[in-house]
């Protein structure tokens, strides 16, 4: 009696998986044909219309020299916005303005346990720090301005958490009109040669 109940109850879960591989054949069928339609698409975009490559990057270089900039103590001017738009405050700056969990060692880190069969390559991808050797941010809008302090020639740390707009020239800010002016040469400028 037992092995005759045993036996209807795996014929039930055979049946059971059956319909389970059916229903996952034409789901996984629908998919596999999409797939291949979207494959065949984009090897006629490769073919008809091949990604360009260039000799030299005019975008790539701005990068560069925006990252030489930044790397240089630069007359600045800050101005910072509530969220609906209204200027908050305003300094004369050095530099550019951190981002404030910007970090200068890897704030991500693998697992050095050793996981049965997992190679230790395989357990994740860890960020790089940016070519000027710190990691940036990617949670934040708040920002450490670099307030330059005329009187004393100190450069004081202000933490702000509004929106942060950094001018490579002096600035007149009018708070009634809500207005900022140029009132001066930048201390700095991308070559674009």
């Amino acid at each position: 009696m037992k092995k005759h109940i045993c036996s209807i109850i795996c014929s039930i879960i055979c049946v059971l998986f059956a319909f389970v591989l059916v229903g996952c054949e034409i789901d996984n069928s629908t998919a596999t044909l999409e797939a291949k339609k979207v494959s065949a698409q984009q090897s006629h975009y490769a073919k008809a219309q091949p990604v360009p490559a260039f000799d030299w990057s005019f975008e790539r270089d701005l990068i560069i020299q925006l990252y030489t900039l930044r790397n240089e103590k630069v007359a600045t001017h800050t101005v910072w916005r509530s969220d609906y738009g209204m200027i908050e405050g305003d300094t004369p700056s050095i530099g550019y303005g951190i981002p404030y969990d910007t970090s200068l060692t890897n704030p991500l880190m693998t697992s050095d346990e050793d996981q049965e069969g997992m190679d230790k390559q395989a357990l994740g991808v860890i960020e790089q720090s940016e070519p000027n050797g710190i990691f940036a941010s990617k949670n934040t809008t708040a920002t450490w301005v670099m307030s330059s302090d005329s009187e004393t020639g100190q450069i004081l740390p202000i933490y702000v958490e509004s929106k942060v707009t950094v001018y490579p020239y002096p600035v007149q800010v009018n708070y009634t009109t809500n207005r900022v002016t140029r009132h001066g040469p930048a201390s700095i400028s991308i070559d674009i040669n």
